[in-house]
């Protein structure tokens, strides 16, 4: 089922992002690091950062379809297979870029959605939160999380934390905004493309190519959150708001990507591309 020639998205021509930087087809396993030794050469790495323990080969599988099954035993914090290695000190990283995945997700009963606190996931988390705790200062990107917070049933979330250490090594998550806004997009179990455009200075979602929402901040302002492609900013409570120079580490922060889930909400990868300059 693979796109193979998947054109420029016109949101990542606009940009100026045309050059693709990163992509997989998935129709096979040779490009992820099945032995865990965190050996260069592969795209995805089943080390998990922290002293969690590795993906195991059984958690994930190549369908008929040319297609990655993602179905880990374990879900927390979400990281089933990465861009990076730990262990190897090696990987894809990204900084700046549209990023595009086609993904599908089974959607279980909402009696598993209430209690357990793990959804399929598509994001990118600092390198230096990979490479191990403790960190000051870094920037998370989810491009979509299936959250189940309306009735059962999953709505769409894209979301970008600031996220600030402490001394004793905790973290507190300042800012988790722009999610919300989308709180009436419910998703069902087909098909669909999820996507992020980071530049410097604003990151845009899109679902199936269509504008969902966007965030611009700066290192000495505020951030500002738009809904769609409404040109005037939302008027955010004041504890979504955040602080002057909020996200603006983003811009100084190498990402690894993540897809994650856990076995009662399994996800379907069909492919990835991240495009750049």
């Amino acid at each position: 089922m693979s796109f193979k020639d998947t054109p420029i998205p016109a949101a990542a021509e606009a940009a100026g992002y045309t050059r693709l930087a990163f992509s997989d087809d998935f129709d096979t396993l040779d490009t992820i690091d099945l032995k865990g030794e965190g050996k260069p050469g592969f795209h995805w790495y089943i080390d998990r950062p922290n002293g969690m323990p590795d993906m195991k080969p059984s958690d994930f599988s190549i369908t008929e379809e040319s297609v990655l099954h993602l179905e880990p035993e374990m879900c927390r914090p979400l990281i089933g297979i990465s861009s990076y290695s730990k262990r190897g000190d090696t990987g894809y990283t990204m900084q700046f870029g549209y990023i595009e995945s086609r993904i599908r997700a089974k959607i279980p009963g909402p009696s598993y959605q209430r209690k357990v606190h793990c959804w399929p996931a598509f994001w990118t988390l600092s390198k230096q939160n990979i490479m191990g705790w403790p960190y000051e200062h870094l920037g998370e990107l989810d491009i979509i999380e299936m959250v189940a917070i309306r009735g059962g049933q999953p709505i769409y979330t894209g979301t970008l934390h600031d996220w600030h250490g402490s001394p004793q090594n905790c973290a507190t998550n300042f800012v988790n905004s722009t999610g919300y806004l989308d709180q009436f997009d419910f998703l069902d179990d087909d098909w669909h493309t999820y996507a992020a455009l980071w530049e410097p200075g604003r990151v845009a979602w899109y679902l199936d190519n269509k504008l969902m929402h966007s965030v611009t901040y700066t290192p000495d302002d505020v951030p500002k959150y738009f809904y769609r492609d409404d040109p005037d900013p939302l008027p955010c409570p004041p504890e979504e708001q955040g602080w002057v120079g909020a996200h603006s580490v983003m811009d100084n922060d190498p990402q690894v990507i993540i897809y994650g889930c856990r076995g009662e909400w399994p996800m379907d990868i069909d492919w990835i591309r991240v495009w750049q300059k």
